[in-house]
């Protein structure tokens, strides 16, 4: 990525207070779009901020759990045919750990707000490290 300024956090930043203080000032349709467009704009800021190191370790977990390789699209396949077949039944606490860590994965994310206390990081993305050694 470029070196100068401002950078892309920088800009999402910048556009995203621009979109809430539109926002601020209008009504109906015009308000409804710029709120959407600044949620937008912050869901893209977490994804470049822990949507790489996210998909590592869901990778990397995945592994250890099916005992296989695998992009990480066709590793989730087969743990939702697995799930599905009872094949992980043995194994239910840590599917079902891996599927909860997952879910809140993804909404921290989409809409952090919406995480219990207790699943929020201090600093944002930082609950995503693995257990899965």
């Amino acid at each position: 990525m470029s070196q100068d300024k401002p950078d892309i956090k920088e800009i999402l930043v910048t556009v995203k207070q621009l979109l809430e203080s539109i926002a601020n000032k209008s009504k109906g349709g015009e308000r409804y779009d710029a709120l959407c467009g600044a949620f937008l704009l912050g869901v893209v800021d977490r994804e470049l901020e822990c949507g790489e190191r996210q998909d590592e370790n869901q990778n990397r977990e995945l592994q250890v759990l099916l005992g296989k390789e695998g992009t990480l699209s066709d590793l989730y396949e087969l743990f939702c045919q697995q799930v599905r077949c009872g094949e992980l039944d043995e194994q239910w606490p840590t599917a079902f750990d891996f599927a909860l860590r997952q879910v809140i994965d993804k909404v921290s994310v989409t809409n952090p707000d919406y995480l219990a206390t207790m699943h929020r990081a201090d600093t944002e993305c930082e609950n995503q490290q693995s257990p899965v050694k």
